[in-house]
């Protein structure tokens, strides 16, 4: 990521599949609900990422996605967790709708007391004081075939779904209020008219081709900040040449490029200053260690290099020849980059002797990475010097540039 100036790792700790998270106040979320002991991040992996990530000027933000993308909770605390009905009949799954037990029950106080807690443990954990808290995709038609719920919703004045959303959204706002922690939500919750406090940051995921547009313009006008991330799903690759009206030489990752993120948006100067930057997802459903880094990069070194410059700078022809350099800059220092144009970067590739994955530059430790006093091959110091630029060059021009992952 900072050989990229991407400056924000927004880590999506937890899904429906798996609760790799291992929390010290609910431990057995984690040893029901992960794949297997193997699959999780400890307390001692969870402080390496984000010192790891401090040494290169990248905060850490971490996501507990609620309601819904609950699954994996119901395996320790199943009470927490909606039951899904269909022809009167409890437990009930209709797949492409539900599952037979799915999202969080808004109704069920013990879901905000565990929220609570475990927010409280994040907050302590991560030294951001930003948390992302999801809300996206949660399944309303399994809230309202759940009798239990709907029968407790008029004894608390909610008619219908969007006062669950506003039910739950109010509660789980009003932790981060009391933690002084600022929320980050997927935009979902805010489409079901939800009204967020201010303060709330909000990601546009929705509106393809452009359409985003009109949801940047609606939340800047509200006064909510947005992070966008519509265009840059850098999981859905479609192979083959990707045609531009220019030429049939880019390949496809170059759709990642050719978008101008401010496209449609037609809010005033002050109301731009809410856009606060862009992220470049990757999500898991077809992506894990096997094939992790080939799809990150260097389709999100396109995508960095369209957020750090001026919308004039948007010439495909012209950036495929510096993104491939960068390619190879990546490929020495050990980062197995997908190709961009053919040919070979040089005697240094992967498994070569002049790559450079192991080399101290690429690999420091706290603040004694490197020792000043040894003398040094010179490209090894012009390697050096490079890095050095680059960090200096984080420091002096932070934004909110992102990139997620889903586990």
């Amino acid at each position: 990521m900072s050989y990229n100036k991407l400056n924000v790792f927004h880590w999506h700790l937890v899904d429906d599949q798996s609760f790799p998270f291992e929390s010290t106040a609910f431990p057995e979320l984690s040893r029901k609900g992960a794949f297997s002991p193997d699959h999780v991040y400890t307390p001692t992996d969870v402080a390496d990422v984000i010192e790891h990530a401090r040494l290169r000027g990248i905060r850490v933000i971490p996501e507990i996605d609620t309601p819904g993308h609950t699954y994996s909770w119901g395996k320790s605390m199943p009470e927490l967790i909606t039951v899904c009905w269909a022809d009167g009949k409890p437990y009930q799954a209709i797949y492409g709708v539900h599952g037979a037990m799915e999202v969080f029950n808004p109704s069920e106080p013990r879901v905000y007391s565990t929220m609570d807690t475990l927010l409280r443990e994040v907050k302590q954990r991560f030294p951001s004081n930003h948390i992302h808290l999801g809300m996206d995709e949660a399944y309303d038609r399994c809230w309202l075939s759940n009798p239990n719920l709907t029968q407790w919703m008029p004894t608390v004045n909610i008619s219908n779904v969007k006062g669950l959303h506003a039910y739950y959204a109010d509660r789980i706002l009003n932790i981060m209020r009391n933690i002084s922690s600022i929320p980050i939500v997927w935009q979902d919750v805010w489409d079901e008219n939800v009204t967020l406090p201010l303060g709330t940051i909000i990601q546009v995921w929705k509106g393809d081709n452009g359409l985003w547009g009109p949801y940047l313009d609606k939340a800047a006008k509200q006064g909510y900040d947005v992070i966008l991330s519509t265009p840059w799903y850098l999981n859905l690759i479609s192979y083959g040449k990707y045609n531009t009206n220019a030429s049939l030489m880019n390949l496809e990752f170059f759709k990642h490029y050719e978008i101008e993120p401010l496209m449609n948006f037609t809010g005033t100067e002050e109301q731009k200053k809410h856009i606060l930057g862009g992220e470049a997802c990757v999500w898991a459903e077809f992506v894990d260690s096997t094939n992790l880094l080939t799809t990150l990069w260097p389709r999100a070194s396109a995508v960095a290099e369209r957020l750090w410059s001026a919308a004039s700078v948007n010439n495909p022809e012209d950036a495929q020849f510096r993104l491939d350099v960068h390619r190879c800059r990546l490929l020495r220092r050990g980062i197995p980059a997908q190709t961009i144009l053919p040919g070979y970067c040089g005697n240094y590739e992967l498994g070569m002797a002049r790559s450079m994955i192991d080399d101290p530059a690429f690999n420091y430790q706290e603040s004694t990475w490197i020792d000043v006093i040894t003398p040094l091959p010179s490209a090894a110091a012009a390697s050096i010097n490079v890095f050095t630029s680059m960090s200096l060059f984080l420091i002096m021009k932070i934004t909110c540039f992102m990139i997620s992952f889903r586990y």
